[in-house]
Formats: structure tokens, C-alpha cells, sequence
């Protein structure tokens, strides 16, 4: 996983995490800014720093998977797709012909 993600985050990029200790340690490998609540203590931000959009999509992904009951690992990057491609339609807006088009291209 660290050798696809030099690749994937940008050199400037900033984590925030709940403090795991194995986040951290990505953190330090990658040579990113990292930021880590307590969140065990009830720390949820500090200053610009928070985690709530990360929890925030996992609960809407969580809820989301919930109705298939499960999925094949072999499926997953095809649900992950699927669930994006819903999430960023419902931010611009769009309606279900764009997302169809996006679907058949």
C-alpha cells in the first residue's frame, strides 16, 4: 500500500487523524504534515483540524453497503465506484441522465 500511495497524495498534503499510532506512521513514511486528535478524550477538532468528514462518509458509505448485505472483496472497487459516482452527483446536483451517461461511458 505505501508504494501506490507516493503516487496518489500530493507532496503538500496534510492528515488528520484520530490518533492511531499506524497512521502516524504512514504519515511519517509518506513525509506528510499530520495531525492527530484525541479522540478518545471527546476531541473532535482543533483549530481547522477535524475528523467529521472523514466520519461523516464512512457513516454514509456504512449505510450505504448495508443494503446489499455484504459484497464479493473481488466487487468491492466496483460498489466504491458506484457509491463516488452517487456522492459527487448529489454534490453538483445533477440529475439521473447524467449519472446514466456516466454509467455507459
Amino acid at each position: 500500500l505505501l508504494a501506490v500511495l507516493p503516487t496518489a497524495i500530493a507532496s503538500d498534503a496534510v492528515l488528520c487523524t484520530d490518533g492511531s499510532a499506524m497512521l502516524a506512521s504512514a504519515a511519517r513514511d509518506l513525509g506528510i504534515e499530520h495531525h492527530a486528535l484525541n479522540t478518545l478524550r471527546g476531541e473532535r477538532k482543533r483549530g481547522a483540524w477535524h475528523v467529521q468528514n472523514v466520519n461523516a462518509h464512512h457513516s454514509r458509505l456504512k449505510g450505504w453497503m448495508a443494503r446489499f448485505r455484504g459484497v464479493a472483496t473481488s466487487y468491492l472497487p466496483n460498489y466504491l465506484g458506484w457509491f463516488r459516482a452517487l456522492e459527487r452527483n448529489a454534490q453538483v446536483g445533477a440529475g439521473p441522465a447524467s449519472l446514466l451517461r456516466l454509467a455507459m461511458t
